[in-house]
């Protein structure tokens, strides 16, 4: 039985590519297709496991290249993006375009909250309270700005570009959810 099928591979040529991207600084700052992949994956992988492995993988490869940030900032944004992929299952075998928009829009807000929630917590730059986690979210809303529209149009991108390989191409169709 063949372990892996087209759509396997397409998604694994993608995945490298945002590699490249995330690397070689192609992209702004703040500007990246990781929520994007993180959500593609999640509605096609026909093994979630892979959902989960690639987008770590792609991270962990760029994070080696460019340079690990704070123990607990790297925390929260891998932690983000493990819990944006588990949010990405409710497309699983039921992708529309405003399904997909609403996911990614509320991934980008939970991005948000949670890396700059751990920023906050414990950083002396910041005051320990609500006014102090109030100013450090106001302070990140420039970045938000950014993150916001590349999640919009990476995931427009990806699902649109994956979709229509499927119907151009009907061997690169995924193959339902059977394996969890």
């Amino acid at each position: 039985m063949n372990r892996f099928n087209n759509a396997t591979f397409t998604l694994l040529g993608l995945i490298f590519l945002v590699a490249a991207l995330r690397i070689t600084h192609v992209l702004p700052n703040n500007f990246a297709p990781i929520t994007a992949l993180c959500l593609l994956g999640s509605a096609y992988f026909t093994r979630r496991w892979m959902a989960f492995v690639f987008p770590a993988a792609i991270m962990l490869v760029s994070d080696f290249a460019l340079g690990f940030d704070s123990a607990i900032s790297t925390f929260g944004v891998y932690f983000s993006y493990f819990l944006i992929v588990i949010m990405g299952f409710a497309l699983t075998n039921s992708v529309k375009a405003s399904r997909v928009l609403g996911i990614t829009i509320s991934s980008s807000f939970l991005f948000f909250v949670v890396t700059n929630f751990i920023c906050w917590m414990g950083n002396p730059i910041y005051s320990q309270d609500f006014s102090g986690l109030i100013f450090n979210y106001v302070g990140a809303i420039p970045f938000f700005r950014s993150s916001f529209i590349s999640d919009i149009f990476f995931s427009g991108l990806f699902f649109a570009a994956f979709e229509f390989i499927k119907i151009k191409f009907p061997k690169f169709a995924a193959v339902p959810n059977s394996k969890k």
